[in-house]
């Protein structure tokens, strides 16, 4: 059985959305896939916009910065 290394490069021109690094690298790495994929449940697709850490729930964090909105194919 071979061993694979995904790597791709995060698009460094826009300015980050969070000081916290760990947050920022999160959000990035997000942003960057949903360009790429469209994320569903069972056959219906869902517009995702934010995440959740597991250590703080209660926080919902957005993905896209103010001026770049994720895709409206999903309305």
């Amino acid at each position: 059985m071979a061993d694979y290394v995904f790597r791709y490069k995060l698009d460094g021109g826009t300015e980050p959305v969070y000081s916290d690094p760990l947050l920022e690298m999160i959000r990035a790495q997000l942003e960057s896939i949903l360009d790429v994929v469209i994320p569903v449940e069972g056959q219906r697709e869902v517009r995702i916009d934010g995440f959740k850490l597991l250590r703080d729930p209660g926080t919902v964090y957005r993905i896209f910065p103010q001026e770049k909105k994720p895709s409206d194919r999903f309305e």
